[in-house]
């Protein structure tokens, strides 16, 4: 069973639960510093609120601006008789760059402006780091409306979380461990050029099988691709199953560590997630469509065999990499798949089978 592409949307909600958001009403009464504001209000009738999230959870915020959410929005009220001009920026300094939006604000009326500002990817932290959200808003005459700064948290680059429990209701964040699928990342090139040696004819092509393949040959030229990444694996990376998955976030979160598919190569090491995201990334770089199939306790990498025909899958259980053949991976992998299946988990949601290529078209993309 795929993962519906409407439950994303109120997965997509828990971002508003994974912090409890501050907002203003009324006409500023105080500076950053603590000082009162001697405009606001009454230097124009212009007053805003302010709300925002106070944590940045790197793999769902990259994806802020393709799913169209915003990090902070401000809510500009003109209840005057004349228009007014408006200018609102926000950032997080030192780790995004400054979002300005100047608006038009009619009489008698009010606009919301939503940011998510640019997130530096390179000054992303290794451990979750204190950090600060500043925001101003004022008349384009340089009046200030409103102006503050406060504390949020930055997670980790490789937490996932999984999900959001809100008391006894839970909020699914699952479909966002696509972002770890990273098929341009410098290190897969290089791993589906070692693959290639282990390939006939020395190449790595895709689903270029032809239309008058059958589905056992498409089968047979999908698969001889996979076993010659997991051959590269295996031989040349020398990964091993290590399990890590610590990691750090609030008490309302099921959150863990994911290496993403570089750490895994540089430190030849993967859990059950880790290579999976790993196995999905020199998948995608060539074209395959791949599915992540999560367990309550595992997770294991499937990939459609011919692209024109449904329900063609096969599977590959990632954490046999270092220890068994390609046909035994993927005999024991598919008989994963199929128990699920038989025991109704994936038609139950209690399993998922998560398409990264669905995912993509709603908005989910690589954290690099």
């Amino acid at each position: 069973m795929k993962f519906r592409i409407s439950l994303l949307i109120s997965a997509l909600l828990v971002i508003l639960i994974l912090s409890a958001g501050c907002t203003q009403s009324g006409p500023a009464t105080s500076s950053p510093s603590g000082g009162s504001s001697a405009t606001g209000a009454s230097a124009g009738g212009v007053r805003v609120n302010v709300s925002a999230m106070d944590a940045v959870l790197p793999s769902t915020y990259l994806q802020l601006s393709d799913l169209k959410i915003n990090f902070i929005e401000f809510d500009v009220i003109n209840p005057t008789d004349s228009p007014k001009t408006v200018t609102v920026e926000s950032e997080i300094p030192g780790f995004t760059e400054k979002s300005i939006n100047t608006v038009d604000v009619p009489a008698r009326s009010n606009v919301t402006v939503g940011q998510a500002p640019s997130l530096r990817t390179s000054a992303v932290p290794t451990e979750m780091t204190s950090a600060t959200l500043h925001y101003r808003v004022a008349l384009t005459d340089g009046t200030r409306i409103d102006e503050q700064s406060y504390p949020i948290k930055i997670y980790a680059k490789d937490t996932m979380v999984w999900a959001v429990y809100d008391g006894e209701e839970m909020t699914d964040m699952t479909p966002f461990i696509v972002a770890w699928v990273t098929p341009h990342a410098a290190e897969i090139d290089p791993l589906v050029r070692k693959a290639a040696d282990y390939h006939a004819g020395t190449s790595i092509t895709g689903y270029q099988c032809g239309d008058t393949c059958t589905d056992a040959q498409w089968r047979e030229y999908s698969n001889s691709q996979v076993e010659a990444i997991f051959t590269a694996l295996k031989n040349d990376y020398q990964i091993t199953y290590v399990n890590s998955g610590i990691a750090y976030g609030k008490t309302t979160e099921n959150a863990q560590r994911v290496r993403m598919p570089a750490e895994s190569i540089n430190q030849k090491s993967a859990n059950c997630i880790d290579g999976t995201v790993l196995y999905a990334s020199a998948l995608e770089s060539i074209g395959m469509n791949v599915h992540i199939i999560i367990l309550p306790t595992h997770a294991f990498v499937c990939y459609d065999t011919n692209p024109n025909s449904p329900g063609s899958l096969s599977c590959l259980e990632t954490t046999m990499t270092g220890s068994s053949t390609f046909d035994e991976a993927v005999q024991y992998a598919n008989q994963e798949y199929q128990t699920e299946i038989d025991n109704g988990n994936f038609k139950s949601g209690a399993s998922q089978d998560i398409s990264v290529n669905a995912m993509r078209k709603v908005g989910i993309l690589p954290m690099q």
